[in-house]
């Protein structure tokens, strides 16, 4: 069985001797045959095989649930010469520790050895498959044929809407749709209902075919209601809680799936979920089987809000969306790439784009050179909205990196940062549209990440600015003008700060929604506190209380403590993570974080003090989640 991800195919089912393991490493192995592949589907019903010590399913009957790699270890006897597979797909081995080849059964009977080829009676191993979670590729592309027979038979009904009843549907034909016996979804994700109105047991179906009911996991031939998932899949995050209503509490933050719930010490319990971005799908079981519920951005502030009979969950999986890089409007080949490139092969050629997950910076030569063309999250159907000019070449392409600090750039009219000078702390579509003489000569980016583009309405050739001066702006540029400008907005991010030098994280101890203000100091990460922050329009915020931001007490006088305090005091206190580890006040200027430090019983507190470089706990490593 060759489950998700990549495998090494260099006949794995080679039988390695004495003479084989002499062979050099330079000897070409020789070539080996497949004759057919199937894909194999879930049921996302709980894992279940019943073994047996007789054949037809007579004596003594074993009933297992979930990997078990020794039968011996739990009393179980080895001998088995019949098998039920209740649900699920199982590998079953000869050998305990899942070692050598397993045998692959589906669901069904299978009445003696001979049945799934088996050489021995004695089994002493065995898992069910692990499945990856679905993934869409074709998201803003709905498109999904119901065939009125199991097979792909029959009439068919091609929908590419939501549908309340799939029994009210007419084809081309002017036929109704009374039952659907199979489903091809060509693109986007959607989920399926048992019963008209939206109501009943869910079905999540990603893009691919199902023969049959079964094959979507359906409790039954009933299939009455139809409805498309349009959000954003990038990113995803979602918050489970304890108490209804999203409210304070123990909650479970997750951006990844987890098979089991109880792994992460939280329970089966969950009252209310907030899903903060993408799709998700919560499952009443372990290992994303039985009964599915899908969740869409948002609030729910019980489990009948998502369809439940009661408040059991016990894994979770985000949706996920694969990011291609292709010919126009999606098609042709495709690359895909997570990480900075500084080489990308000139064929097959880039001719459109998704990009998903923040921005990204395209370079026409190698190793980062040649014209730039910055790209935020969106869809690139073409060369022309990607912004490339003429035929050129995307030969390399990085990450945009994260900035915590509030955008601020200043053009002046002169060379050396002389004459008149024009500040801007966010986007311009014209500068000579707004009023301005757009003949600049030196640019100083003062914070932030900006694009700065050769004309109004962002067009034209792009330049990507970090913090810099430029004192001599037509050397840099080739121009003496600048159309447009824009900082790049990047997506919510949540880190810890830990002081570099005590390895301690910044905390909030005991946080609660109707909190007026909050002592801040350094700790280990203990129950009951809270040390996940982000930063948003330059307010460092926690977590747990995001209508509070960080802020400094009294005047801001050195030693002056820090908190947590309401967004309504005046003036606004914001602050820049600079890449030095200096978190420094934009109010009170020269001060930054530090520790109180001494034997008092505060001394754990964070305070202000003058920017040091003999203070290395003024030094903090921020570390993303």
């Amino acid at each position: 069985m060759l489950t998700e991800g990549d495998t090494d195919l260099s006949c794995p089912w080679e039988v390695q001797d004495a003479t084989s393991e002499k062979l050099s490493v330079n000897t070409r192995k020789p070539k080996f045959w497949i004759g057919s592949l199937r894909h194999v589907v879930r049921d996302f019903q709980v894992p279940r095989i019943s073994l047996f010590m007789e054949e037809n399913g007579e004596g003594n009957k074993v009933t297992i649930i979930g990997a078990t790699p020794d039968l011996r270890v739990h009393g179980h006897p080895t001998k088995t010469e019949s098998i039920i597979v209740h649900s699920g797909q199982w590998l079953v081995y000869n050998k305990p520790f899942f070692e050598g080849d397993p045998y692959i059964l589906e669901p069904g009977g299978y009445p003696n050895r001979k049945a799934w080829n088996g050489q021995d009676s004695n089994l002493y191993s065995l898992q069910p498959a692990q499945i990856g979670g679905a993934t869409v590729e074709k998201p803003n592309e709905p498109k999904i044929l119901l065939f009125k027979y199991p097979g792909f038979e029959g009439p068919i009904w091609d929908v590419s809407k939501d549908l309340n009843s799939l029994q009210d549907e007419l084809n081309i034909k002017g036929e109704c749709l009374l039952t659907v016996g199979s489903i091809r979804v060509l693109g986007g994700c959607w989920v399926g209902y048992e019963k008209e109105g939206f109501h009943g047991h869910q079905y999540l179906l990603e893009e691919g075919e199902y023969k049959d009911w079964s094959a979507w996991g359906g409790y039954s031939e009933e299939l009455g209601s139809l409805r498309h998932i349009r959000t954003d899949f990038a990113e995803p995050e979602i918050v489970l809680y304890k108490v209804p209503d999203c409210s304070d509490g123990t909650c479970l933050r997750l951006n990844e799936a987890l098979s089991d719930i109880e792994l992460a010490q939280y329970g089966t319990k969950t009252e209310s979920i907030h899903v903060l971005n993408g799709v998700w799908v919560a499952y009443e079981n372990v290992d994303f089987s039985g009964e599915q519920y899908i969740l869409e951005k948002g609030i729910y502030n019980s489990y009948q809000d998502w369809g439940a009979k009661d408040s059991q969950i016990c894994s979770v999986q985000p949706v996920l969306q694969i990011q291609l890089f292709s010919e126009p409007n999606f098609h042709g080949d495709c690359m895909t790439f997570a990480e900075d490139h500084s080489s990308i092969p000139e064929s097959p050629s880039l001719q459109s784009c998704r990009v998903e997950g923040g921005s990204w910076i395209l370079y026409e030569d190698e190793l980062y050179h040649g014209e730039q063309y910055i790209l935020s999250e969106g869809d690139y159907p073409t060369r022309t909205a990607m912004g490339c000019l003429g035929f050129s070449t995307i030969r390399s392409l990085k990450k945009v990196p994260l900035y915590f600090s509030i955008p601020s750039i200043s053009l002046h009219g002169l060379e050396k940062f002389e004459g008149k000078e024009l500040n801007f702390t966010g986007e311009v579509r014209s500068l000579q549209g707004e009023g301005y003489n757009n003949h600049v000569l030196s640019v100083r980016v003062k914070s932030g990440l900006w694009v700065l583009y050769e004309h109004s309405d962002f067009r034209g050739r792009q330049w990507f600015l970090k913090r810099t001066q430029i004192p001599n702006w037509l050397l840099y540029s080739g121009l003496q003008r600048i159309g447009s400008l824009c900082p790049i907005r990047q997506r919510r991010v949540y880190f810890r700060l830990r002081n570099r030098v005590l390895g301690l994280f910044l905390c909030v101890l005991e946080p609660s929604e109707d909190m007026k203000a909050a002592r801040v100091q350094l700790s280990e990460p203990q129950e009951g506190s809270c040390d996940f922050w982000f930063y948003e329009e330059g307010r460092i915020k926690n977590q747990l209380v995001p209508h509070m931001s960080l802020q400094v007490v009294s005047t801001g006088n050195q030693g002056t403590k820090v908190v947590l305090w309401s967004e309504g005091r005046k003036p606004v206190q914001t602050w820049t993570i600079e890449d030095s580890g200096y978190i420094v006040s934009c109010l009170f200027k020269g001060l930054c974080l530090d520790i109180k430090g001494g034997h008092s019983y505060d001394s754990n507190h964070v305070v202000v003090l003058e920017v040091s470089e003999n203070r290395p706990t003024q030094r903090w490593d921020l570390m993303m989640y």
